[in-house]
C-alpha cells in the first residue's frame, strides 16, 4: 500500500471514529432511547443520578466526538493545526475508552460497535507509542 493510501485511510479512520461516537449522544439528547440504549453508568448512575449521567455522557462522548474530527481534520492539514492531531488523537482514544468502560451496559443493541470502536482506541494508542513500522510511518506525518 501507499503512503498516500495509508495517510488517506488513517486521517478518514479518525474522522469516522468520532462520527460514530455520536450514536451515544442519542439517548443522551433524547432524540430515542430504549431500556438497552439509554444513558446509565454501571458504576455512576446509583451515585450520581440519571440527570448527570446524561450530562456526563454528553460531556464524554461530546468531546471524543469532536477531538477525533479534529484529529483527522489536523492529519490532514484541514482547519486544525497538523501538530495537533497527534495530541488530539491520544487524549480522544483515551477519553473514549473511559467513556466506553463507565458506559458499556448503556448502549446494548450497540455491542458490535463497541468492541470496533476499543479496537480503534487501542490502535490509536498503539500507534502512537508502539515502535513497530506502522507507528514510525504514522509518526513522519
Amino acid at each position: 500500500m501507499s503512503t498516500a493510501t495509508i495517510r488517506i485511510i488513517t486521517g478518514a479512520v479518525l474522522i469516522l471514529h468520532g462520527i460514530g461516537h455520536a450514536m451515544a449522544l442519542v439517548p443522551a439528547l433524547n432524540i430515542f432511547s430504549t431500556d438497552a440504549w439509554n444513558t446509565r453508568s454501571w458504576l455512576l448512575t446509583g451515585v450520581i443520578g440519571d440527570g448527570f449521567s446524561r450530562v456526563l455522557v454528553i460531556l464524554l462522548f461530546g468531546a471524543v466526538f469532536l477531538g477525533f474530527i479534529a484529529a483527522g481534520l489536523g492529519f490532514f492539514e484541514v482547519l486544525v493545526p497538523h501538530s495537533a492531531w497527534q495530541t488530539l488523537a491520544i487524549a480522544s482514544a483515551v477519553v473514549s475508552v473511559v467513556a466506553l468502560v463507565l458506559f458499556w451496559n448503556a448502549f446494548a443493541s450497540l455491542f458490535p460497535n463497541k468492541i470496533g470502536a476499543t479496537v480503534v482506541n487501542i490502535a490509536t494508542i498503539w500507534a502512537m507509542f508502539g515502535s513497530g513500522a506502522f507507528s514510525e510511518m504514522i509518526k513522519g506525518f
